[in-house]
C-alpha cells in the first residue's frame, strides 16, 4: 500500500504573481524536473487544496494553465496527466 505524505507548501500571498501561476511554476518544475514523469497523473484538484492551502478554483486554473502549455492533458472523468510529448531536458556530460 502506497502512503501519501503531504507536505504543506504555501503560496506567497504578498507576491505580485496570481497564486495559480505559483502552483503551475511548481508542478512545471515537477516535470521538468522528472518528478512526474510523461504519462504520469499530475495530483488531482483536492490533492494541490491540501498541499498549497489555495481555492479549488485556483487549482483548476493551475493545472489548466499546464494545459494551455501543452505540459499536460486532461483525461475525462480521471484527471490531468504530463503531457506524452512533454521530455524533461536531457543532461549533458561532458
Amino acid at each position: 500500500m502506497q502512503v501519501r505524505q503531504h507536505v504543506r507548501m504555501e503560496v506567497d500571498r504578498e507576491s505580485p504573481q496570481a497564486p495559480y501561476r505559483q502552483v503551475a511554476e511548481v508542478l512545471k518544475g515537477r516535470i521538468i524536473s522528472g518528478q512526474y514523469r510523461s504519462g504520469s497523473r499530475l495530483p488531482s484538484i483536492q490533492d494541490l487544496v491540501q498541499e498549497f492551502g489555495i481555492a479549488r478554483t485556483t487549482a483548476n486554473k493551475a493545472l489548466r494553465l499546464l494545459e494551455s502549455e501543452g505540459l499536460a492533458e486532461l483525461s475525462p472523468g480521471m484527471g490531468f496527466y504530463v503531457s506524452q510529448t512533454t521530455n524533461p531536458p536531457s543532461v549533458l556530460t561532458v
